[in-house]
C-alpha cells in the first residue's frame, strides 16, 4: 500500500492538471527526486503509476463519476484514482495486500467494471494502447502580444506561422477574432516562456475566451474605466492596452494577497494607467464614480468552465497563468443547486452596482468562466427584468459589437417570456459562449449591456434619487428565496421548541 500512498502525495484533488500532465513530464520527475528522502516505494514505480493515472484519468474520472465511489467510502479522491487505475487498468491489478484501503475498492469491483466497460463502449474505445487523453492532445496555450511594449511577436520566438487549428506543435497561429492573439501547441508553453519576450512583459499568457470582455468593451484612448474584480490582471493589462495606455483603468481586488498579485502583473505588463484599490468594488464613494464610461465586470464564479479543474495537480509544479477560482466544494445535486444560487446572487449584485451606481457609464460587460446558465444567462435575464436597470436606459447589447463572427452564442430559450424591445433571440444572439477545450480553451460567458450617452447624461442631471431601491429578481429567482427563508425559519422555530 505504500506504493499508493507515496503516489497519492503527488496528486491534489479536484483542482487541475499541471504542465507535465501533457507530454512533459520532467517537472513530474522533480517533484518525485525532490521528495525522496520521505518515500517509502521505488521511485520508478510511483512515476510509471502517476504518467499512467494521467494518461487514462479521463476514463477513470468517468468511471469513479458513476459508481459514486468517494459518495459510499472514505477514501480521498487521491488514493481513490491510483488505486481503481491499478485495479482496472494495470495487469498486475492492486499491488498491496488486505487492508480497508482496497477493501474499499473491492467492495464496489462490479460496479466499476461495469462502468468501466460503459465508458469504453460509449467512447468507443476497443484498445486502451489506442486512448489518447483529449485534454492532454487538444489543448493549446494562447499568447497576447502586449501592445504597451511589443508592436508585434518578436522574430526570434522558436515557431513558424500555420493555418491549422489547434497548432501542431513548434507552429503559431494566428486568431481571427482578437487582434494580437496567438495560440502554441500546450506542450511548448515552455519554450514560449523562456524566452527574453515573455520576462520583459512584451508577451502575456492569456486564455482567448479571457480576452473576451476587454476587447467587447472596446474603451477608448482617454477614457475612464473601472475593473470590478481584477486580479490576477490580465484582462486589466488588457484594457489598458487596448487604450494606448492613455486614461485611466481602475482595478479593484478586496483580496490583499490577489491584489499584490494583480499589482505585479500591471507592473510587469507596463500597465501605467492602471489605479490598483485593494477594496471592495462597491465600497467606493460617488465622488470617484462620475466620470467613469465604462465598466468590467469578472465576478467570482464556479470556475466549472475550466477544464483542468477537474483533474489534479502535481505538486510543487505548474505555473500560475490561469485564471480561476478554487474552491474545492461539493459540486453534486442539491449542494451544486444551492452554490450557484448564492453565486448568482452576488454576482447580480456586483452587476447591478455597475449599471447604477456610474452617471456616465455607457457600456458594461460581463464575464464568467462558467459554463452553467444560472451564473450567465440567467444574470443577464435577472439585470433586463429590473424596473430600475431598465428606467435608466439600459439594455442588451447586440451581436454586431459583440464579435459578430463567433459561432457559439448565448441561449434563447434561458430568455424566453421576457417582456421589452428586445427580442428572446436579439438578447442570447448579443452574448458570447466558449466552451471548455473544443472551443480551443476554456469554458466562458460574455454579455454586455450599453445605453445611449442622453441617457447617462439625464441620470447626472436628475440625480440619483432611487439608487438605494431594491426591484428584486425575476420570480423564478424570488421563488427560491422565498423558500430558502421559509426553511431556515421553521428550523429556528424547532431550535426553540427544543430549547423550551
Amino acid at each position: 500500500m505504500n506504493l499508493y500512498l507515496d503516489a497519492s502525495k503527488f496528486i491534489k484533488p479536484k483542482t487541475s492538471f499541471a504542465k507535465s500532465s501533457a507530454s512533459n513530464f520532467s517537472d513530474l520527475q522533480s517533484a518525485i527526486q525532490t521528495s525522496l528522502p520521505s518515500l517509502k516505494s521505488d521511485p520508478k514505480r510511483i512515476y510509471a503509476l502517476l504518467r499512467s493515472t494521467i494518461r487514462y484519468k479521463e476514463i477513470i474520472d468517468d468511471v469513479l463519476n458513476q459508481a459514486e465511489l468517494l459518495k459510499h467510502e472514505k477514501i480521498s479522491y487521491s488514493l481513490a484514482i491510483v488505486l481503481v487505475h491499478d485495479f482496472l487498468i494495470s495487469k498486475t491489478g492492486i499491488t498491496a495486500g488486505k487492508g480497508p484501503l482496497k477493501d474499499a475498492i473491492l467492495r464496489h469491483k462490479t460496479r466499476l467494471k461495469g462502468e468501466f466497460t460503459k465508458v469504453k463502449i460509449k467512447r468507443g474505445i476497443r484498445d486502451l494502447a489506442e486512448f489518447n487523453s483529449s485534454s492532454s492532445d487538444r489543448t493549446i496555450r494562447w499568447i497576447r502580444v502586449n501592445k504597451i511594449l511589443s508592436s508585434s511577436l518578436p522574430a526570434s520566438l522558436p515557431f513558424t506561422e500555420t493555418s491549422e487549428f489547434p497548432p501542431p506543435p513548434g507552429t503559431i497561429f494566428t486568431d481571427k477574432y482578437i487582434p494580437h492573439l496567438y495560440a502554441v501547441a500546450n506542450s511548448h508553453t515552455r519554450k514560449l516562456t523562456s524566452t527574453q519576450a515573455y520576462q520583459r512583459g512584451e508577451l502575456i499568457v492569456q486564455d482567448r475566451a479571457s480576452c473576451f470582455p476587454a476587447h467587447i468593451l472596446s474603451p477608448e484612448p482617454g477614457e475612464i474605466v473601472v475593473d470590478a474584480c481584477a486580479a490576477p490582471g490580465n484582462k486589466t493589462s488588457h484594457l489598458a492596452a487596448i487604450m494606448g495606455n492613455i486614461g485611466k483603468v481602475i482595478a479593484y481586488e478586496l483580496n490583499s494577497d490577489r491584489a499584490k498579485v494583480l499589482q505585479r502583473m500591471v507592473k510587469r505588463a507596463g500597465a501605467s494607467i492602471v489605479r490598483v484599490e485593494n477594496r471592495d468594488f462597491t465600497d467606493g464613494t460617488p465622488e470617484e464614480w462620475q466620470e467613469v464610461t465604462k465598466v468590467l465586470c469578472d465576478p467570482s464564479c464556479s470556475g466549472s468552465g475550466i477544464f483542468r479543474k477537474e483533474g489534479f495537480v502535481v505538486a510543487a509544479s505548474g505555473d500560475e497563468t490561469e485564471e480561476h477560482e478554487e474552491n474545492g466544494e461539493d459540486t453534486s445535486g442539491d449542494a451544486l443547486k444551492k452554490r450557484l444560487l448564492h453565486l448568482s446572487i452576488f454576482q447580480t449584485k456586483i452587476m447591478k452596482h455597475a449599471l447604477t451606481k456610474f452617471p456616465k457609464a455607457t457600456r458594461v460587460v460581463y464575464s464568467t468562466c462558467s459554463i452553467y446558465s444560472e451564473e450567465n444567462e440567467d444574470v443577464v435575464r435577472n439585470l433586463l427584468t429590473d424596473p430600475e436597470i431598465a428606467k435608466l436606459g439600459w439594455r442588451a447589447m447586440t451581436r454586431d459589437n459583440v464579435i459578430p463572427t463567433w459561432h457559439r452564442r448565448g441561449l434563447t430559450e434561458r430568455f424566453e417570456g421576457m417582456r421589452g424591445q428586445q427580442s428572446p433571440e436579439e438578447i442570447a444572439d448579443g452574448c458570447v459562449r466558449a466552451d471548455p477545450i473544443v472551443d480551443g480553451g476554456i469554458g466562458f460567458f460574455v454579455a454586455g449591456l450599453e445605453r445611449d450617452d442622453a441617457h447617462s447624461h439625464k441620470r447626472v442631471a436628475d440625480g440619483d434619487h432611487d439608487a438605494d431601491e431594491w426591484n428584486g429578481f425575476d420570480d423564478a429567482v424570488d421563488s427560491i428565496l422565498i423558500e430558502t427563508a421559509r426553511k431556515k425559519r421553521n428550523k429556528r422555530r424547532k431550535r426553540n421548541v427544543k430549547g423550551v
